[in-house]
């Protein structure tokens, strides 16, 4: 068996110096995109109590930059949701590089430690 002890694989990754370059590469990225999201939702309801007019400017015909912006909602937050997955798929490319890593370092760590589950020679 390659792990005797689970836990030496977790304890492994949590002393990690890059496992936790990329978590906090993850928290700035989802608190990043969180806020992008949260301003631009939000500011709908700031927009029309406190400058009602600027939502009745209109573009052209029956279009004006109230109905326009909160139309652009859905490209915004389908924005976001991409911008997410590219970094999440980056992210989890470099956690399983890592994982990789640790996982071959504790598996030589447990062999040395128990010659019984040593390849003999052919």
């Amino acid at each position: 068996m390659p792990y005797d002890n689970p836990s030496d694989s977790w304890s492994a990754m949590y002393q990690n110096p890059q496992f936790h370059a990329i978590a906090r590469r993850r928290r700035t990225m989802v608190l990043t995109l969180f806020v992008v999201s949260a301003l631009f939702y939000f500011s709908i309801p700031v927009i029309t109590t406190f400058f009602p007019s600027l939502f009745h400017i209109r573009l052209f015909g029956v279009i004006n930059l109230g109905l326009t912006y909160a139309v652009l909602q859905y490209p915004i937050g389908g924005l976001i949701a991409y911008a997410y997955a590219i970094s999440m798929r980056r992210l989890d490319g470099e956690v399983g590089e890592l994982t990789g890593h640790l996982t071959s370092q504790i598996t030589e760590s447990n062999l040395s430690k128990h010659p019984k589950h040593q390849k003999e020679p052919a």
